[in-house]
């Protein structure tokens, strides 16, 4: 009878031995897993911030080159009045040269 308690307490120390091994390997497992999920988590964070960072600087582009263009139309603007404006005074410049020389 105590041969057969002794017996059945190493095949209980055994069989938790067994239990202790398959938790430690499926633990391990489980953190590589883990692992792996949070690398490839990040490599998609990053790469979302990348585009998102791209496409902020080509709208940012977009509008610099919109302004530059509304800023040149502006200028071409004011070229063609100050133009009129200094052939309608052309005119007059002329009148009193003329005048004066007269």
């Amino acid at each position: 009878m105590v041969e057969e308690t002794i017996r059945t307490i190493k095949d209980t120390e055994c069989e938790a031995d067994k239990a202790m091994k398959e938790a430690d390997a499926a633990c391990a497992e489980i953190l590589e897993k883990a692992d792996a999920s949070a690398g490839r988590i990040k490599e998609e964070a990053e790469a979302k911030a990348k585009e998102n960072v791209q496409f902020a600087m080509n709208e940012a582009k977009k509008a610099g080159e919109e302004a530059v263009k509304d800023a040149l139309q502006k200028v071409d603007e004011e070229i063609v009045s100050l133009k009129r404006e200094a052939g309608s005074k052309e005119a007059e410049a002329i009148a009193a040269v003329i005048a004066q020389l007269v």
